[in-house]
């Protein structure tokens, strides 16, 4: 669940920017506070798992299994390397 909204965070944020009325001048400042809210919840996301990562185990944490579509089976998951890259991009 924490992987699937790490994606998912960013992505309604650029949605619900790109729908705000730029023509505006009160617009700039609603899609800077929705940027920056963004932004902290998937920091705060990452946080979490980075503080709940088991380091003593070698597999995969936060494992994520999905097979909606046929062709494209997706399988999300964190390893020991993975999580420091997790937090160095949020």
């Amino acid at each position: 669940m924490l992987l699937s909204s790490l994606l998912a965070v960013p992505l309604i944020g650029t949605i619900v920017v790109s729908s705000i009325n730029s023509y505006k001048k009160t617009s700039e400042a609603y899609t800077k506070t929705i940027a920056l809210i963004a932004s902290v919840i998937n920091l705060i996301i990452s946080l979490v798992m980075f503080i709940i990562f088991n380091n003593s185990t070698n597999q995969f944490q936060f494992v994520q299994e999905h097979y909606n579509i046929q062709l494209f089976d997706i399988y999300l998951g964190v390893d020991g390397i993975s999580v420091y890259f997790i937090l160095l991009t949020t």
